[in-house]
């Protein structure tokens, strides 16, 4: 993995129309949304967070960064 971001693969250097292209998924996120607000500190009284959230089912989350424009 290290030699791609250095610009070769087995050995050989890639040429001026190849990239590298870095990717990630993370499938099947909770999307939850509380269902107060949360309320800021006060003096004298910590953050509070309300434990009651509404579900908004599945989400998806896809990256994805092109990293030979990074290269010196």
């Amino acid at each position: 993995m290290l030699d791609l971001y250095a610009r070769t693969f087995d050995g050989v250097g890639l040429g001026a129309d190849e990239y590298v292209v870095s990717s990630d998924e993370k499938t099947s996120i909770q999307a939850r949304c509380r269902c107060h607000p949360t309320l800021a500190p006060g003096q004298a009284r910590a953050m509070r967070v309300n434990h009651t959230y509404g579900r908004g089912g599945a989400l998806a989350y896809l990256a994805g960064e092109s990293s030979f424009r990074l290269a010196a």
